[in-house]
């Protein structure tokens, strides 16, 4: 390393952190005081460090290409250097976990549209802050999603797939998860997807806080709210106050870039804006069922890669408050899905989401709130396949879908009845633009072209009644209605009783619906179009028991049933031999989910979580496909320098599974690490490792994975990601 190499990093960091007042004896020695001294010796072996990182000097960024576990280290060690300086340059605030007595009465909005102690909340919530995302390092929703009780996420290597509670088919797009961005509906009204994986159009650094209920929402949401119900909660400016900038590398050579504004104060005027891209060529990914010479041995050469950019920009002001966003993610597909020739590289598809929304709230006194909001969202889908038989010479068809949908919602809630609290609400939606087709690129051929909008509309009616001091009864009523598939009412009735030993008891019922979609109803391309089918229906009946004997300590237990019935799955015509959405299955899943948190004084956490669960077909009793029996997970937070050093490590197991074939793949136990660091106020550096083990595992394949041979080859498993390095630096302005 070479002075001027050191002289141009020193003086960088110098420009960060403050510089200590020191003196120099004759003898050449620092003449100050002991932490003044540590911090300027902490200050140069930092300078050293980040000369190491980028030895290029004031090019900082070198062509030639680097592997992403050097670039960790090199980040390991201007941590482990750097922070300590950072540490005693400010003495900051303590950002440690609030205590859980604070959480008690940490207010939720996703179990009733408005805002209520967690701890009264008619049913089970799990709230992850942006604390917690920043801590653990977590980049997609499907991260954040992992780490709630009870939940898994399997990953086709183009979606990803959320199974709750034993519940959730791979391939299903999520269409029985309900997902909101700021209370409105993201799930597109072709497919009814709800966007968990890089095709969400947020990203994590403009989230305040995810909110989960698990169990029926249609009481309050409606259609989609069947399995669970996930709330992104985006900040407001005044929450960020400034600009950040951050820039990222990870395994595969991919490459993040985040910008991020922020200003004014709470109650006042707030801009918040928001811009990402991501670029990752990703990994050659094996498949052993096409494993043979014509088929590269089974490998897929550099058609993992994964694009995504999104924009975002809220402004609120004196209870307006209006936000738009726009997400757009291109995925190539090495699956060979639907019949498509196995390793070509044209293979790709194109997921776009974009909204706008206005909302008004007011407190018109002590006891009455108004609520009103209007708003309109758009989905576009675009993909290539590359079928046909491999003897006759694949063909390229683009299969598309576009939908349009507007929406307006007006909610009353009032507490002027005493020991009431009353919720009313109504919406209409119009989905304008519900189109679908697909066609043959050259020739030209149009295969299918189907457009049908529809209506939707519904009213809703909630109580919270308070019966004594220590005893709550919460009931709630919507009905809906639907141009399609009708009319449907859903109720739900929660009993919370709080006793004197610090234990609250919640007994929970519920109804909820799915509407079956467009894809589901109209798509006739090599399927049978079904305009009948009825909505999916279920009811759940659960206990739960909260436990915290100190304000740092918390145990919950949970004994759950779902019942469902009319479930939507693919079937062969006998009369033609096409696949046709029918009703045709009913099933059941029971289980037990006990969680507890331990929060010291010093900063460090434990949290863990278990499940107990069964989810079987009512026909003949088999065990669903997907779905585990046994789910373990353990996050453990330390701060070795307090705020400004952090260290987190994340494990998850999750049994055995069948496939969709009939088949099994292994269970498996991973475990993540994460380090996060400040230098001074302005700069924050992460480095992570997903997989620390380099753990193989699978998870399931769905029934659209075959590729077009003679006969077709079925997948029955995917495998997922080895050891994966992740590298941010973060600097706030």
């Amino acid at each position: 390393m070479n002075f001027g190499s050191w002289a141009f990093c020193f003086s960088a960091l110098c420009q960060i952190l403050p510089i200590p007042p020191l003196g120099i004896s004759c003898t050449g020695q620092l003449i100050g005081s002991s932490q003044q001294i540590q911090y300027c010796t902490s200050l140069h072996w930092a300078a050293r460090a980040l000369c190491q990182a980028f030895p290029q000097g004031p090019a900082m960024l070198p062509n030639k290409e680097t592997s992403p576990s050097r670039h960790l280290s090199r980040a390991i060690g201007l941590l482990a250097a750097g922070v300590q300086a950072g540490a005693l340059a400010q003495q900051g605030p303590d950002l440690n976990a609030l205590p859980l007595e604070q959480l008690l009465n940490l207010e939720v909005v996703t179990a009733s549209k408005i805002p209520q102690k967690i701890s009264e909340a008619p049913s089970s919530v799990t709230v992850i802050t942006a604390e917690d995302i920043r801590q653990r390092g977590y980049r997609t929703l499907t991260e954040v999603l992992q780490s709630v009780p009870g939940m898994t996420v399997s990953y086709d290597r183009n979606y990803n797939y959320a199974n709750i509670r034993g519940l959730g088919n791979p391939g299903d797009l999520n269409t029985r998860l309900l997902v909101l961005i700021d209370g409105r509906r993201l799930n597109d009204v072709v497919y009814d997807q709800g966007a968990i994986g890089t095709e969400f159009p947020i990203d994590l650094a403009l989230i305040d806080r995810v909110e989960f209920v698990p169990g029926p929402g249609s009481a309050i949401y409606g259609s989609s709210a069947f399995f669970g119900v996930v709330n992104v909660l985006t900040k407001s400016g005044g929450a960020l106050n400034g600009q950040t900038v951050s820039v990222g590398r990870f395994t595969g050579r991919g490459r993040e870039v985040r910008n991020t504004y922020g200003s004014g104060t709470p109650g006042g005027t707030e801009l918040l804006l928001g811009a990402s891209v991501y670029d990752s060529p990703g990994r050659d990914v094996y498949f052993p069922e096409y494993d043979d010479a014509a088929s590269n041995h089974g490998v897929a050469t550099g058609i993992d890669y994964d694009r995504y950019r999104r924009l975002f920009a809220k402004l609120s002001a004196g209870g307006v408050v209006a936000e738009a966003y726009f997400g757009s993610r291109t995925k190539g597909i090495p699956t060979a899905s639907y019949g498509q020739q196995f390793n070509d590289p044209r293979s790709w598809s194109l997921d776009e989401y974009a909204g706008a929304a206005l909302s008004w709230h007011r407190a018109v006194s002590e006891t009455l709130d108004l609520f009103a909001g209007v708003s309109v969202a758009r989905y576009r889908y675009k993909t290539l396949n590359v079928t046909g038989s491999a003897s006759e010479g694949p063909t390229p068809s683009i299969d598309t879908a576009e939908s349009l949908s507007s929406g307006a919602e007006v909610r009353v809630t009032s507490s002027a009845l005493r020991g009431h609290k009353l919720i009313a609400g109504a919406e209409y939606t119009r989905d304008s633009k519900r189109q679908m087709a697909n066609y043959d690129v050259d020739p030209y051929l149009l295969n299918l072209d189907v457009a049908h909008p529809k209506r939707q509309a519904a009213v809703y009616l909630q109580d919270e009644m308070r019966l004594g001091e220590k005893l709550i009864l919460n009931t709630g009523v919507r009905h809906d209605y639907d141009s399609e598939g009708g009319a449907t009412t859903n109720p739900r009735v929660a009993l919370l009783y709080k006793t004197a030993s610090q234990v609250t008891l919640k007994a929970l019922y519920g109804t909820a619906f799915r509407s079956a979609n467009a894809y589901e109803r109209y798509y006739t391309f090599d399927f049978r179009a079904n305009p009948a089918l009825r909505s999916e229906h279920i009811k759940t009946y659960e206990l739960i028991a909260e436990y915290f004997p100190t304000d740092r300590f918390r145990a919950t237990a949970s004994v759950f049933q779902y019942r469902m019935r009319d479930m939507l799955a693919l079937a062969t015509d006998p009369v033609n031999g096409m696949l046709v959405f029918s009703n045709i299955e009913a099933a059941r899943a029971t289980g037990i989910e006990v969680e507890a948190e331990w929060l010291r004084e010093d900063g460090s956490a434990v949290k863990g979580s278990a499940n107990v669960q069964s989810a079987r077909n009512d026909a003949g009793g088999a065990w669903l496909p997907n779905s585990p029996r046994r789910l373990f997970k353990l996050n453990v937070a330390l701060p070795p320098l307090g705020d400004h050093l952090r260290a987190h490590a994340e494990y998850r197991y999750t049994s055995r599974r069948r496939t969709v074939r009939g088949g099994e793949v292994g269970g498996f136990g991973l475990v993540d690490l994460n380090l996060v660091g400040t230098l001074g106020s302005h700069v924050e550096l992460s480095a992570g490792v997903l997989n620390v083990f380099a753990k193989r595992h699978a998870d399931s394949a769905s029934e659209e994975h075959y590729d077009n041979s003679t006969p077709p080859r079925h997948l029955d498993a995917i495998g997922q990601d080895g050891r994966t390095l992740r590298f941010m630096a973060t600097v706030r302005f």
